[in-house]
């Protein structure tokens, strides 16, 4: 019979082993690294052949035509490209060595601890056969009636004891009870240590099994992530380390998952700490080119307007108005974001996002009544910087959106700083915005402009008109600067439309900006050779009482500078201009000092370019062809400066019918009037001060033209003594005599006793300044 212990019956039963059984711990580090290898080394062909596209595009650079230019593009993609894969190959080659390293040292310790148990579970057999034995022992000398048979514990009892006494006369056996004990003791308390190391060595065993099961998981998730080719590019691109991308990457998902719930999970308070979160973790990631490269691979516009505004059709009611604002850390963060996800789209996904930015907000925009916080994350998301197939796309959904809104409804307002952001794009595209408001098609001129110059939301644009009128002169630099006389033409025809548009659009923005008046100076200036014969055109300057009607928009292709100048010094196609528009134009974007600058720089540097002209060698030849030119440059000078001063005579007849309106309404009444609701509004304002002051209700017009007469004797003498005394400096070094430079130009001599130096300056000037007054 076998001793029943503590572990069973039988040796086989007490060390059996546990479920699982430890063994050791699969893969190969080699072949790990190996692999590493091959990949390193396909990474290092690829780097070296990106810097040989790179030398390639170098050595295309100084060259220009439209195979060059595809064939750049073509090798720059190709070498950013080969930056990616290269990138994400040498990213795989150190997550392979990190994971044969790590798999290693887990191998190691596995079999280590494979070890330390085989030893353990030696020792546990052979204790716990001398345990047996020392059992067997024990309970055999007590049987025999030993010297000391006491009682081993949990073995034998009375009957042990009787048998020791019917056995006392026998001889003693070898081996007493005390040594039996003591050999059982020191048995179980070995064999207690073998078992406990046993434990220790399988736990050492599951550690590393867990710490290779770990490392495996972290390192198949980092190879995923490599698998998401936008990240890659991104992080490449950016010069970043790709070990962040798997962290950004689960940032970016955590992000996504934020969206809805800011929308509709939760009460109140708990929508609004999620959209805290997830501001928090927008602005943490501006710049980070992983994060936004997932993030805008999973999330639309849409959902991001509805999660920071908390207003739309899936937000829940209560929480409108506890959207959270935008302050400049936020768009900054949306703005960086949009711009480091579109380093890594095509085109084609630029243009996409463009359109998807102003198709949702569109579509998700609150009500006219309300704030369009939508509207602003929307701009935050189109910054200018942005490549130009982005804000192309924009303005595709927002010619779409015109054709179905007018103008001039509540929705226009909503997304004014929408408009604004696209107008900006266009401004920072030139040539984008030339192709939008220039149109190839001359028969979409007149809408464009109508839809950009000729509209504007209620109470202005938000940024003063600065970035429509950047749009509008960038527009126009790209058309009167080419060589291409059909790209002038489309620039002519745009400033045509333009100047009858502009009255009744852009420049009834309240306080325009003076960026945006310096925008429209610059735009008209090269086009200053034809205004003072628009006044002229329509009868301003000769027969008053005949004002010809404004001419339709259109172009002037055969427009000199001169008559008979048209070889010597031949124009950029000019447009048709309507004067009196012309005269609102100037006018509106010249009311303070800085705008108004911007208009006398414009005419400075036509005064000096006419100058250099008139003294140029081909007018040497015949020095009597400076003189018109001169002539006609102060006419056109003449035209703008009194267009300049057009408001002041404006406000001054707006004052002599308020006090007109305040006479009769002293005199008979109010009931009995009929009169403008400025001229009322200001003659009631005017009631209260004594009446005699305003008796000469011509008053203010008198000062006014006077004002304005001096500030004409004024630029005649900034402009006509200068000129003529150029003239006369080159004919003399031309060897004319002083009788022959007086027939010349002598009726440029503004200090001639009867000679009127700037006659076509003064005509020109009057027209646009005060027609009445000119006319009377």
């Amino acid at each position: 019979m076998t001793p029943v212990g503590p572990h069973g019956s039988g040796l086989g039963a007490r060390l059996a082993p546990p479920a699982g059984e430890p063994c050791p711990l699969p893969g190969s580090p080699p072949a790990l690294v190996d692999a590493a290898g091959s990949a390193g080394r396909a990474a290092a062909r690829l780097l070296d052949s990106r810097t040989r596209l790179l030398r390639v595009r170098a050595a295309l650079g100084g060259q220009r035509s439209a195979a060059v230019d595809r064939a750049v593009e073509r090798v720059t993609a190709s070498a950013d490209g080969a930056r990616a894969c290269g990138g994400m190959l040498e990213a795989a080659a150190a997550t392979l060595r990190r994971h044969a390293d790590a798999l290693g040292d887990a191998q190691a310790a596995a079999r280590q601890a494979l070890a330390d148990r085989t030893d353990a579970r030696d020792r546990e057999a052979r204790w716990l056969a001398e345990a047996d034995d020392a059992r067997r022992s024990t309970w055999n000398i007590a049987a025999a009636g030993g010297a000391s048979a006491a009682p081993v514990p949990g073995f034998g009892g009375p009957a042990a004891v009787t048998a020791g006494a019917a056995w006392q006369g026998a001889p003693a056996l070898p081996g007493g009870p005390a040594s039996a004990h003591a050999r059982l003791a020191t048995a179980e308390r070995e064999l207690a240590a073998a078992r406990a190391d046993v434990a220790a060595a399988e736990t050492r065993w599951r550690a590393a099994r867990d710490a290779k099961d770990a490392a495996s998981r972290q390192s198949a998730a980092a190879l995923s992530s490599l698998a998401d080719v936008r990240a890659v590019r991104a992080i490449t691109a950016a010069g970043a380390d790709v070990a962040g991308l798997q962290a950004s990457g689960a940032a970016a998902r955590s992000a996504v998952a934020l969206l809805p719930r800011a929308v509709s999970g939760g009460d109140a308070a708990d929508r609004r700490t999620v959209r805290e979160d997830l501001r928090h973790v927008l602005t943490a990631h501006g710049d980070d080119p992983a994060f936004w490269a997932v993030f805008w691979d999973t999330a639309s516009p849409a959902q991001l307007y509805t999660a920071l505004v908390a207003r739309g059709p899936r937000a829940a009611a209560l929480d409108a108005g506890r959207g959270l604002e935008l302050d400049a850390e936020l768009a900054r963060a949306l703005g960086d974001g949009v711009g480091q996800w579109v380093q890594t789209a095509s085109p084609e996904e630029q243009r996409d996002l463009g359109r998807q930015v102003v198709e949702d907000v569109a579509a998700v925009a609150a009500s006219p009544l309300t704030p369009a916080g939508e509207a602003e994350v929307a701009a935050a998301l189109l910054p200018a910087s942005l490549p130009a197939a982005v804000h192309a796309g924009a303005d595709d959904a927002l010619d779409a959106w015109w054709g179905e809104h007018a103008p001039l409804d509540g929705s226009f307002t909503v997304l004014a700083p929408v408009l604004v952001a696209v107008a900006g794009g266009l401004a920072a595209h030139p040539r984008l915005a030339f192709d939008r408001l220039a149109p190839a098609d001359e028969s979409r001129t007149a809408g464009s402009v109508s839809r950009w110059l000729g509209s504007v939301p209620r109470a202005g644009w938000p940024d003063g008109g600065v970035a429509v009128a950047g749009a509008f002169s960038a527009a126009v630099d790209v058309g009167s600067t080419s060589t291409d006389r059909g790209d002038q033409a489309r620039a002519a025809l745009l400033v045509s439309h333009a100047t009858q548009a502009l009255p009744r659009g852009l420049l009834l923005t309240p306080g325009l900006a003076d960026g945006a008046a310096r925008s429209v100076a610059l735009a008209y200036e090269p086009y200053v050779p034809v205004m003072g014969d628009a006044a002229a055109a329509q009868g301003l300057t000769t027969s008053c009482p005949d004002v010809e009607p404004p001419p339709a928009p259109g172009t002037s292709p055969d427009a000199e500078a001169a008559p008979g100048f048209d070889e010597l010094f031949p124009l950029v196609v000019q447009p048709q201009l309507d004067a009196f528009a012309l005269r609102d134009v100037i006018g509106a974007t010249s009311r303070t000092p800085e705008a108004a600058a911007a208009w006398l720089g414009v005419t400075d540097r036509y005064a000096a370019t006419t100058l250099e002209h008139a003294t140029s060698p081909v007018v040497d030849a015949d020095p009597s062809t400076g003189a018109p030119l001169v002539r006609a440059a102060l006419g056109d000078i003449g035209a703008v400066a009194g267009a300049m001063q057009a408001q002041t005579i404006e406000a001054a007849k707006a004052e002599v019918a308020a006090r007109e309106a305040y006479v009769g309404l002293a005199g008979a009444g109010v009931g009995h009037l009929h009169l403008g609701s400025k001229a009322v509004t200001e003659a009631v304002s005017l009631a209260s001060v004594p009446a005699l002051r305003f008796l000469d209700t011509e008053a203010p017009l008198h000062e006014a033209r006077e004002e304005v007469r001096a500030t004409e004797d004024a630029l005649v003498d900034r402009y006509a003594p200068a000129m003529h005394e150029a003239l006369v400096e080159n004919e003399r070094d031309l060897g004319l005599s002083d009788g022959a430079i007086e027939r010349l130009v002598g009726e440029l001599d503004p200090t001639e006793n009867g000679s009127d130096p700037a006659t076509r300056f003064d005509q020109t000037f009057d027209a646009l300044s005060d027609p009445e007054e000119h006319c009377s």
